[in-house]
């Protein structure tokens, strides 16, 4: 029986559902990044000193970091029964050490460290010369077969499929085995944010009011900003959860997101990131240097917000409804039409209203004198951001009358430009539900996301359509 014989625990994607090193780099790179630097210097050195020196840099919550709870628990069971338990790891001695003093569960913690990377061979190697009496092995990944190998004694912890049969062909006894859902395309829907790509139509915005919306290249170009901004968008949120996980982790409802969740490990957003990133900027490029200059400043911005500008007391508000303006001028700009200096008044301030709402919905589900995790607001904020909020909405809907009154009806733009004056009253009345929502903390995403699925505001959406339709055709 194996049952008598010491379990050796891997770490990373085994004991946690995430790994270690590639957590305390998203941290130095959100919070350090100058520290960040510094330590991918000690590459020169080995991997054994850049994992010292990474770790020796971030000060990682190893108590929010996500545990694969099932497996935890069952070695709670082992050790009552009296098992040995040892934590073996490719990470850093220090890491090994903190997170063997959080579960109290291990007999020895041992890592990488003195020049030895403690994985691969090298692991085997020290398994060999420290259990030479036998030992059972728990472990997640493909390169933990010739482990098994010599192991008497086999756990499974969120290994693949393929895995799992090789596992089994080495014809040892199976102690547990604790499964993990593969990243889905689901879940990969869900970590891209794909449900947002609805903000992008906004690009589409300025071709229908040029009355360009006729002309195939101009609907070509505006599918093709589209397409772009969605895929650096897609790239910018992973981004921002990378920067975010311990936040996100202390977050009400965030904490279920994919990559602060552990349930996509961290290597899959590392290298979707830049791909996706790169592939926008590329199809942007296509569409001229217009196009790319916007995208490219919506990429900036959006990297500058996710590792500073998010944590500065409106500034972040400011950032997130010039993201959303920055998409009506990509929009613009893409099919060669001229900028409306009206139209991007009225966003700002409209989109302006509709960040702060989103904020206010956040700051007044946090108890006063209470820090808003991750932001600079208090609870004790709400009254700035509702005074803030509802001005900047109300000068949004003076600059669309003012629009209307002096531009769209002297020039004789449409043809029945008394129907436009229903813009303002439909769109005030929305703002002002939402306000309502969001200053009673029931608002259930940003303003816009809300407002796809919310059968009210899809209503007035198709009254006001059909009132523009009517002003412009009449």
């Amino acid at each position: 029986m194996t049952r008598s014989l010491p379990l050796i625990v891997d770490l990373d994607e085994t004991l946690l559902r995430t790994d270690t090193l590639l957590e305390a780099i998203a941290h130095l790179a959100s919070n350090r990044p100058a520290k960040l630097l510094v330590a991918i210097g000690a590459l020169a050195k080995g991997r054994p000193a850049f994992k010292q020196a990474i770790t020796e840099a971030s000060d990682l919550d190893i108590a929010g970091l996500p545990a694969r709870t099932d497996l935890v628990e069952w070695l709670r069971g082992e050790k009552s029964r009296g098992r040995e338990i040892h934590l073996v790891t490719g990470a850093d001695q220090a890491m090994a050490d903190a997170v063997a003093a959080h579960f109290a569960l291990f007999d020895s913690a041992t890592g990488s460290g003195n020049g030895v990377n403690l994985k691969g061979r090298n692991k085997q190697a020290f398994l060999r010369q420290r259990f030479h009496d036998g030992y059972v092995y728990a472990g997640d990944n493909p390169a933990d077969l010739h482990i098994w190998r010599d192991a008497d004694g086999i756990v499974l912890a969120g290994v693949t499929d393929a895995t799992r049969r090789k596992a089994k062909a080495l014809q040892k006894p199976i102690e547990a085995d604790f499964t993990h859902p593969p990243a889905s395309p689901g879940l990969w829907v869900e970590a891209l944010r794909l449900h947002h790509w609805t903000k992008n139509l906004l690009v589409f915005i300025p071709l229908i009011l040029s009355g360009l919306y006729s002309e195939p290249s101009a609907i070509i170009a505006a599918v093709m900003a589209f397409v772009a901004l969605g895929l650096v968008a897609a790239g910018g949120y992973v981004v921002n959860d990378l920067a975010d996980l311990a936040a996100d982790r202390a977050h009400r409802t965030k904490h279920t997101r994919a990559l602060a969740s552990g349930r996509l490990p961290l290597k899959y957003g590392f290298a979707a990131a830049p791909l996706l990133i790169l592939a926008g900027l590329i199809l942007a490029g296509l569409g001229g240097w217009q196009a790319f200059a916007a995208i490219g400043a919506y990429l900036a911005i959006t990297l500058a917000y996710s590792f500073w500008l998010k944590r500065k007391a409106v500034v972040d508000v400011m950032v997130l409804a010039g993201l959303f303006t920055l998409r009506l001028l990509a929009g613009t700009v893409i099919i060669g039409a001229e900028v409306s200096f009206w139209l991007l008044s009225f966003a700002a301030f409209f989109f302006l209203s509709l960040s702060l709402a989103k904020r206010h919905t956040e700051i007044v589900n946090v108890p006063a004198g209470a820090a808003l995790n991750g932001r600079g607001y208090t609870g004790d904020d709400a009254p700035f951001t509702l005074a803030a909020g509802l001005t900047s909405g109300m000068a949004a809907l003076v600059i669309l009358s003012l629009y209307i009154a002096e531009d769209a009806t002297p020039l004789a733009l449409y043809g029945e430009p008394a129907l436009l004056w229903a813009a303002p009253v439909l769109i005030g009345a929305w703002m002002l539900r939402i306000w309502l929502l969001a200053h009673r903390g029931t608002l259930r995403d940003d303003p816009v996301s809300f407002a796809v699925s919310d059968r009210i505001s899809i209503g007035l959406g198709a009254v006001l359509a059909i009132a523009f339709a009517g002003a412009r055709f009449l």
